[in-house]
């Protein structure tokens, strides 16, 4: 990890299991860190405890493909975040029991029975606390929507589905 103002020498280096496809910073935190890696492990890391992660999920209870994008979600304690992966699964996770799996699951399928691997996805609480857009490698971008429930299932849904009929992209979607 590079400071722009000190480029001679790097501030931290943290040790993935696999090769990372996406590392974002806690926005709460500035020393926690949540990461993606090629093998559909999610990983986190605490800057203060040196570059070997934390906690880690496992390989059974993880995506089956890489994961492209990961995102911390607006929570009371600050320690839930999301994933996405080409395996199509939307998947919620709170970085405390990475190694049991996720907190929550979506399968990102449309109404055509068609499933849309995942590449971006943004999330931003001031636009929803609940949803989320996520862009696929069929070159499409969902808006999906997730209701937290307490003590029974949340409820999971595709709101609106863009580019499926006309203007869409030709290729993958890399960013939102």
């Amino acid at each position: 990890i590079w400071d722009v103002q000190n480029p001679n020498q790097p501030d931290a280096k943290i040790v993935p299991p696999s090769p990372l496809c996406c590392l974002v910073y806690n926005p709460r935190s500035p020393d926690h860190l949540v990461g993606g890696c090629y093998n559909g492990l999610v990983g986190f890391w605490d800057l203060r405890k040196g570059g070997n992660p934390v906690e880690m999920s496992v390989l059974e209870k993880s995506h089956h493909d890489p994961v492209y994008d990961v995102f911390w979600v607006q929570s009371r304690t600050g320690n839930e975040c999301c994933s996405v992966s080409t395996d199509g699964q939307l998947l919620w996770w709170d970085i405390r029991k990475l190694k049991g799996g996720p907190t929550d699951g979506m399968t990102l399928q449309g109404d055509q029975e068609i499933l849309f691997g995942g590449t971006a996805m943004e999330y931003k609480s001031d636009a929803g606390a609940t949803r989320y857009l996520v862009g696929t490698e069929q070159g499409v971008t969902l808006l999906c929507d997730r209701k937290a429930k307490k003590d029974a299932d949340s409820q999971k849904s595709i709101k609106a589905t863009f580019g499926m009929n006309n203007g869409g992209h030709h290729g993958p979607i890399y960013s939102i």
